[in-house]
């Protein structure tokens, strides 16, 4: 039975699954040019959003609510209409945070890279988290204090293969200028580049599978992260600030380490740091 503050997680994982299975799934490969929107979106001239998008998240929205009518819905598509529906990440009550198509480029450009992304947090605290990729047949799941769990199995990060260069990325398109800068010096010459995924639900479990080793952000919507951390960090991963804070809901946007485990973590921010320096627009960090 659902409760504030045990929704049923079971409960939610078959609602995630039949909607990408009845309204995502079917489009893949199929959508028509008209499926597809180019929506202004601050920063990212791109930025898309397609039928299978709003029709996952109405259906996503009206289910969850009839789980757990008490609560609030934060939806990417639904916020991106009404800019001041992100208010809600400052709600105490239940509030379901809703990405219902992440990595739309993946998705309307016929690549299985995208994904299903649904939080529940109280007081302002991811206390539960859904990633579903369903092309890839991947279902993630983790509760605070529970662990993360990869198709029904446990999941952590597994320790490091060799000693070389840390594998990852950074996604600086939103990062100020200098700051953006500064990371570039800081990681090109230190890092194994890999490949931005161009979806965060594809990016935070190949940390929590070690595919890769870390990602760097700096643009903190919550339906982009706050579901993903919960399950990284429950995985023994970790989602650090520049200043060593975790990650939190409620966080302004600036560099976040998402990272398999606080230890490089701590190494990539001395590496950012250092080039940061104190110079005065270090501001630009947060």
């Amino acid at each position: 039975m659902a409760s504030p503050d045990t929704p049923d997680t079971d409960a939610v994982t078959r609602i995630i699954q039949q909607v990408a299975h009845e309204v995502i799934v079917p489009r893949f490969r199929t959508l028509q040019a008209d499926d597809i929107i180019h929506k202004e979106t601050a920063g990212y001239a791109d930025d898309l959003v397609t039928v299978a998008d709003r029709e996952a998240e109405t259906r996503l929205t009206a289910a969850l609510l009839e789980l757990m009518p008490s609560a609030q819905v934060l939806g990417e598509e639904s916020a991106h209409a009404d800019t001041g529906q992100l208010a809600l990440v400052d709600t105490d009550g239940p509030l379901w945070i809703v990405d219902p198509l992440d990595g739309t480029h993946n998705f309307a450009g016929g690549r299985d890279g995208f994904g299903v992304m649904v939080g529940f947090a109280l007081r302002g605290v991811v206390r539960a988290a859904w990633i579903y990729l369903p092309i890839r047949g991947e279902l993630f799941v983790a509760e605070t204090g529970c662990g993360a769990y990869f198709n029904g199995e446990r999941i952590r990060v597994p320790g490091r293969s060799d000693a070389g260069p840390p594998r990852g990325t950074y996604l600086s398109r939103f990062m100020p200028e200098p700051l953006r800068d500064a990371v570039t010096r800081a990681l090109d010459t230190r890092i194994a580049p890999a490949t931005l995924a161009g979806a965060a639900a594809v990016e935070y479990t190949d940390v929590l599978r070690g595919r890769r080793e870390f990602v760097a952000y700096y643009r903190l919507l919550p339906w982009d992260h706050g579901a993903p951390a919960l399950l990284l960090t429950e995985g023994g991963g970790a989602v650090e600030h520049l200043d060593g804070r975790p990650y939190t809901l409620r966080a302004d946007h600036q560099v976040t380490l998402v990272s398999r485990d606080a230890e490089l973590a701590a190494q990539l921010r001395g590496w950012i740091t250092a080039e940061l320096g104190d110079a005065p627009w270090a501001e630009v960090a947060r």
